[in-house]
């Protein structure tokens, strides 16, 4: 279910997150409703807002700190895909200053690359299902021809040498991707969200028994603000998610162009 609303737009998960959280306050005003027609309900009048302090405090530090690490994943994901087109750009520059057989088998094999991101490992990403071990055909084709070439001159070897550095930050780059493509919160920091959350909840219907008004804008003043943050944090969860606020391969596209 987390998957499926992370794959969404972002106004698709805005809404969803939102309606969630105020179908919580929703509940927490009946059950205050309810308790405030009950003997129970004048003892539970007598709860201190300094209750909800802690609780405040508990889910704010936990949003926050999962929060840090999603800005960080994303900073991440924009820096692999900076390192892993630069790579390719190189290959594909450098490849000028080798002979026209070899510069232009590279060129193809870079181009169908870029091709097998774009249709296969993007995709498979937003799945979930990507493997670091599948590499595109296509560029370990063009790899292994520039192995078995053998310069005649010393201005190819150069070149030769600084395409297999180039080579090689490639294929790691794209692995740091995928590994980067696979994390995501945790379910059991979700259900940790969402318990806080309906406990604030119960505790402000309960602190506000007998008051419905200001129940009800309280809690829509609570859920509001736990809803923007939620929205936050599935938006931003998975940088290469099909939904949300994603890294897309536009910058793979831009190499061609060179």
């Amino acid at each position: 279910m987390i998957s499926w609303i992370e794959a969404q737009s972002t106004l698709i998960i805005s809404l969803l997150m939102l309606s969630f959280c105020y179908v919580m306050a929703g509940a927490a005003f009946g059950c205050g409703v309810i308790l405030s027609r009950r003997s129970v309900g004048d003892e539970l009048k007598t709860v201190s807002p300094v209750t909800l302090t802690p609780l405040a405090v508990i889910l704010g530090l936990l949003i926050a700190f999962i929060a840090g690490r999603i800005w960080e994943n994303v900073a991440h994901a924009n820096e692999h895909v900076g390192q892993e087109t630069s790579a390719l750009s190189e290959i594909m520059l450098l490849s000028n200053a080798l002979p026209t057989e070899i510069g232009n088998g590279l060129r193809a094999a870079v181009k169908q690359h870029v091709a097998f991101i774009e249709e296969n490992d993007w995709p498979a990403m937003a799945r979930l299902q990507t493997n670091s071990f599948t590499e595109s055909a296509s560029l370990r084709a063009g790899l292994t021809m520039l192995l078995s070439f053998n310069p005649s001159e010393q201005s190819y070897e150069t070149s030769r040498q600084r395409i297999i550095q180039s080579f090689e930050k490639a294929f790691e780059a794209r692995q740091n991707r995928i590994r980067l493509s696979k994390a995501q919160i945790a379910p059991i920091q979700w259900t940790v969200i969402v318990v806080l959350t309906l406990l604030i909840l119960l505790t402000t219907a309960m602190i506000h028994i007998g008051r419905p008004a200001a129940m009800a804008i309280t809690l829509f003043i609570f859920s509001t603000a736990i809803g923007a943050c939620l929205i936050l944090l599935m938006a931003y969860d998975r940088p290469f998610s099909a939904g949300g606020v994603s890294v897309t391969p536009a910058a793979f596209r831009d190499i061609l162009l060179n």
